[in-house]
């Protein structure tokens, strides 16, 4: 049989010997002369999807995707079809991923978008539930924990789905594992025009609102349809297809078709990704999963959106005894754990580079056990508020540092040290989340040095292997908490001052940045640790490696967020650095310097280092 290519054609199905369809008369085509339609496998919000044999390649089975195009075969329709090239360029580009179908083709045809991925031989959810009913919580559980990892790949890649519901979730046949199938990858389309068909209307059930403004599409609309996906799962009942009550939307209801209850929290986990306002969900899908994770080992993490009661939020010292307690006789509260410290000495320096003050400080300090005697050490962040970029009289400051902004930042914990070659090794032999990563990418070897020659992918992918190591939430710091924590409450350009000596970092002191004397250039990196700490007891803020921020470049702070939260972009090419290294001199590693590289970058003074939402004391 071959099918029909006719998007509107209500019966495609037709005999090999056909040359014209027998339902609608259009001409019966091989796309290229060398994909088959066989039949139609779905008509999805974005187009029709088919099952296909590669004449080309043994008649190997595949599925190609038909683009939806309002303006077919007019001047318009080049504005949908060239973004949709571009944007299946991006899609290819996630390479290998055992959990999304290869791109084996994409092109053009009759002025209509064609996308071919390879073809997945399982069985979607959708009819999963049709033969055996919804699903149990444990199930959802279990099926978030192994898709929230994928999304976040397609997301950090500047990659979204937009039409996830349960008919584009595979099971595999082979090894049972999960597929993310029926990509859209076209922005471009009208939505609004879309919703005119009883077969739209149905899958858009599962989109949030705000894709109806297609260039406000972001990573939280995939979690929003993720989130209408679990409630068709645990229903047994297609969005669309919930009773409505009072008018209210199926969000406000859908908890009262279940067929048995779920707890509370996996309840709070769904209406959080249901939220209309993008802002109000959860941030990214490491997010999400960092409470379904929570909710799998019995310990639910606190959600601070929900109407419903939550426990009393984790603090990260122990609190003071309240002395109005102890004046009523009452005893105070049990000590938790106090938490470790170490001496750091801090000094300030003049602008001729010399010290006039020391002192010793005593640091908060978490020591997460990497083993093999490696540890990696977290130092505590205070909240706080800071003026972000450089005053406009700041010696060789640049445009991109500014307009100077005050953010406001929650504590967190930041590496005391870039990480080094040793803890990278140890991490990199961990099971790949995203990508691949070389164990030793390192120009100057030693356990102790930085470790360097690392591309902004690869620092994201150690961050994500050492969450799934540790259940903590580890990833590249925002630009904003990298300035706050570099600055430690300075305002001048250094945290230690005025101006910086080689005597105090490692960077190419061959050209003084004030009065200080003129240094020398080391050429290579140094151990970390070698210099002194800032007052928050932060090592090689200022040269040794450039660190990689979680930020996507921008050539200004117009714009920028004001929370500390990092700054992305849905597409991107290029990351933020910051702090300099051993081969730039002073002026690159002031606190407010900033320099942007691709992505994919890796240099021999390019590292990073790692910070981590707040835990709970004596966490080890």
């Amino acid at each position: 049989m071959i099918c029909c290519l006719n998007p509107k054609c209500e019966k495609p199905l037709n005999p090999d010997t056909n040359k014209f369809c027998q339902q609608c008369g259009t001409r019966l085509i091989l796309l290229r002369q060398r994909f088959k339609m066989v039949r139609l496998l779905g008509k999805g919000m974005f187009g029709n999807t088919y099952l296909a044999e590669d004449r080309d390649n043994l008649l190997e089975p595949c599925v190609v995707k038909q683009l939806i195009c309002q303006a077919q075969g007019t001047e318009e329709s080049q504005t949908v079809v060239e973004p949709f090239l571009q944007e299946a360029e991006q899609l290819r580009r996630l390479k290998k991923n055992r959990h999304i179908p290869s791109i084996l083709a994409y092109f053009e045809e009759n002025h209509i978008p064609y996308l071919v991925q390879e073809y997945i031989d399982g069985q979607d959810l959708q009819q999963v539930i049709e033969s055996q009913g919804p699903f149990k919580e444990n199930q959802v559980q279990a099926l978030l924990l192994e898709l929230l990892p994928v999304l976040q790949t397609i997301h950090d890649q500047g990659v979204i789905h937009r039409d996830l519901k349960p008919a584009h979730i595979m099971r595999q046949h082979e090894d049972g594992k999960l597929v993310l199938v029926g990509f859209c990858v076209s922005k471009q389309i009208n939505l609004s025009k879309l919703k005119q068909t009883e077969s739209v209307r149905e899958n858009a059930s599962y989109a949030p609102p705000e894709v109806l403004t297609v260039d406000k599409v972001l990573p939280g609309s995939d979690l929003y349809s993720l989130g209408a996906s679990c409630v068709h799962l645990l229903t047994g009942v297609a969005p669309y297809a919930l009773p409505l009550q009072d008018n209210e939307a199926w969000v406000d209801h859908w908890h009262q078709h279940l067929p048995q209850p779920i707890s509370a929290e996996l309840h709070m986990v769904l209406q959080k990704l249901l939220q209309t306002k993008i802002s109000a969900r959860y941030a990214s899908a490491l997010d999400v999963r960092k409470d379904v994770r929570a909710l799998a080992k019995g310990t639910p993490r606190s959600q601070s959106n929900t109407n419903k009661p939550s426990a009393q939020p984790a603090q990260s010292h122990p609190p003071l005894p309240s002395p109005r307690s102890e004046a009523k006789g009452k005893p105070p509260p049990p000590p938790k754990p106090s938490l470790p410290t170490f001496q750091a000495e801090v000094v300030k320096v003049d602008p001729q580079g010399q010290v006039t003050h020391r002192q010793k400080r005593d640091i908060v300090c978490l020591h997460e056990d990497l083993g093999k005697g490696v540890t990696l050490d977290l130092v505590h962040i205070p909240s706080g508020r800071f003026s972000m970029g450089s005053p406009p009289n700041e010696k060789q400051r640049q445009p991109t540092e500014g307009p100077q902004h005050i953010v406001a930042l929650s504590e967190f914990y930041l590496g005391r040290y870039p990480v080094t070659q040793a803890q990278w090794r140890l991490v990199a032999a961990l099971p790949k989340i995203k990508r691949n990563i070389e164990a030793q990418p390192s120009t100057f070897s030693g356990d102790h040095r930085p470790v360097e020659g690392i591309s902004w992918f690869d620092g994201v992918e150690f961050c994500s292997r050492l969450s799934q190591l540790t259940g903590k939430d580890y990833h590249l710091p925002s630009e904003a908490e990298w300035e706050y924590a570099c600055r430690a409450e300075s305002k001048t350009p250094f945290a230690f001052g005025e101006t910086l000596t080689t005597e105090i970092a490692n960077y190419d002191g061959a050209t003084a940045y004030g009065k200080e004397p003129v240094g020398r250039c080391r050429q290579q990196t140094t151990a970390v640790g070698k210099f002194l700490a800032n007052r928050y007891g932060l090592y090689d803020m200022h040269g040794n490696v450039w660190e990689w921020c979680a930020d996507h470049w921008h050539g200004n702070y117009g714009n920028a967020p004001i929370d500390g939260s990092c700054w992305q972009d849905q597409f991107f090419f290029a990351c933020v650095l910051r702090g300099g290294a051993w081969n730039t001199p002073a002026m690159s590693c002031r606190s407010a310097a900033r320099i942007w590289e691709a992505a994919s970058e890796q240099s021999n003074h390019i590292g990073f280092r790692v910070a981590c939402s707040i835990v709970q004391p004596g966490t080890p």
